[in-house]
C-alpha cells in the first residue's frame, strides 16, 4: 500500500489501528512502555514511508503536561530532604553522563564520521529540541542532529523498556502503572486536580521559561501543591493515559523523516554504535549508582539513561522502579544541560575539525 498517496483521514485511521496493535502486542509481550513504543514504532514506519502526519502542538503539549503531573505524583514529601542527603550523588552523575555523551560526540567528530560539530550537538542527552534550534544557528546540519537526536531516543527507549523488563521482577521501588481496567471508576476530584496543574504549570512553564516547560512546569507545580498539602492526590484514567502515551510516541516518531534518515544512511553504523556505546556506559554507571545510592539496577539505569525526559517517565511509570529517584536525577541532568551544554558544546565544537566536503 503506497500510504503516501492516501487520504489524510485514511492515512490517521490506520496510524491509529497500527498503533494500538503494536502497542497491544509489546503489553502482551511484557514490555514496559508499549503503549509509548508501539505507537512510536508505526509512526517511524509512516514518516519513513513518505506518509507523516503532523502532530497537532496543543495536543502534544497537553500530553506531555500530562506525564509531568505523572511524575511530581512519585515525588513525596520525602523529596526534598532525599535530595539534599543525596545531592552530591545526583551532581556527580548528571555531570558523568554529560561528560559519557559529549565525549561520544567527539570522537563522531574527529573521525570525521559526521560534518562539522554536528555530532556534538547531536549527542547532547536531553533537551533535543533546544539543540537542533541551536545547531541550526551556528549554522550545522540540523536535520542530522535531529536524526541523532531521535535515533537515540527510540534506541534508549527501547533498550531501557527492556532492561526494565528483565530486572524489574523484585527491583523494589514503586510502580505508578495505571491499571488496566480501562473503563473503571474515577475520581473526578483528582481527575480535575490533575487537568488544572497540568494546565496551569505549561502556561506557568512558557510565562517563566522553563527548559522543556510542558514538562517541567506542572511537575514543579505539582511538587509544590503536594508538599504544603494543598492537592490530595492526582487520577490518572488508564484511557486518558494511554492517549497521552500514543500522542507522545506520535510525536517522537514523525521526527524520522524519509529525506534525514536518507541523508544520515551514511554515516548510521557509526552512530549507533556511538549510542550503544553511550548506553553501555551509562549502564556501567549504573552499576556505580547501585553501590553509591542502593537502589536498583533497573532504578539506576532509568536515572541515567541518556533519552528524553517524557520516554523515560513513561517507561518508569510502568516499571516496579522508584520513579521519585529516577526522574529527581533526570531533571538534575535536564538543569546541568541547560547550565552547562551550551558552553561545552561551543567548546568541543571549537577543536573538531573543520566540515568534510
Amino acid at each position: 500500500m503506497n500510504l503516501a498517496t492516501r487520504p489524510a483521514p485514511l492515512r490517521r485511521l490506520l496510524l491509529m489501528v497500527l498503533s494500538v496493535v503494536l502497542a497491544g502486542g509489546l503489553e502482551w509481550l511484557g514490555l514496559p512502555a508499549g503503549q509509548l513504543l508501539g505507537p512510536m514504532l508505526a509512526a517511524i514506519l509512516f514518516a519513513t514511508r513518505g506518509a507523516p502526519l503532523a502532530t497537532p502542538p496543543v495536543m502534544f503539549a497537553a500530553s506531555q503536561s500530562l506525564i509531568g503531573c505523572l511524575i511530581a505524583s512519585s515525588f513525596g514529601p520525602d523529596l526534598l530532604p532525599r535530595f539534599m542527603a543525596e545531592w552530591p550523588i545526583f551532581v556527580f552523575v548528571s555531570v558523568a553522563t554529560l561528560f559519557v555523551a559529549y565525549g561520544a560526540g567527539f570522537l563522531l567528530a574527529r573521525l570525521k564520521v559526521l560534518p562539522g560539530a554536528v555530532a556534538v550537538w547531536g549527542s547532547a542527552p536531553g533537551l533535543a529540541t533546544a539543540m537542533v534550534i541551536m545547531a541550526r544557528d551556528y549554522g550545522e546540519d540540523h536535520r542530522l542532529v535531529a536524526f541523532m537526536t531521535y535515533l537515540r531516543v527510540l534506541m534508549v527507549a527501547v533498550g531501557a523498556s527492556a532492561l526494565a523488563m528483565l530486572l524489574g521482577s523484585g527491583s523494589g521501588g514503586h510502580a505508578i502503572r495505571p491499571g488496566m481496567d480501562w473503563l473503571g471508576p474515577v475520581d473526578l476530584h483528582g481527575l480535575a486536580t490533575t487537568l488544572a496543574v497540568a494546565g496551569a504549570g505549561a502556561v506557568g512553564g512558557r510565562l517563566v521559561r522553563l527548559p522543556a516547560p510542558n514538562i517541567l512546569g506542572p511537575m514543579v507545580i505539582g511538587c509544590i501543591l503536594q508538599a504544603f498539602g494543598f492537592v490530595g492526590g492526582f487520577e490518572f484514567p488508564p484511557l486518558l493515559m494511554a492517549m497521552a502515551y500514543m500522542i507522545v510516541g506520535w510525536g517522537i516518531g514523525m521526527r524520522f523523516t524519509r529525506e534525514t534518515v536518507e541523508r544520515a544512511r551514511r554515516a548510521l553504523p557509526a552512530v549507533v554504535a556511538s549510542i550503544a556505546a553511550m548506553m553501555t556506559a551509562c549502564f556501567l554507571l549504573a552499576l556505580l549508582l547501585t553501590r553509591i545510592a542502593h537502589v536498583s539496577l533497573a532504578t539506576a539505569y532509568l536515572a541515567t539513561s541518556p533519552g528524553g525526559m517524557d520516554s523515560i517517565a513513561i517507561i518508569a511509570a510502568n516499571s516496579p522502579v522508584d520513579m521519585g529517584f529516577v526522574m529527581t536525577m533526570q531533571t538534575m541532568r535536564m538543569f546541568a544541560i541547560l547550565l552547562l551544554g551550551p558552553t561545552i558544546a561551543r567548546t568541543v565544537a571549537r577543536r573538531v575539525a573543520p566540515p568534510v566536503g
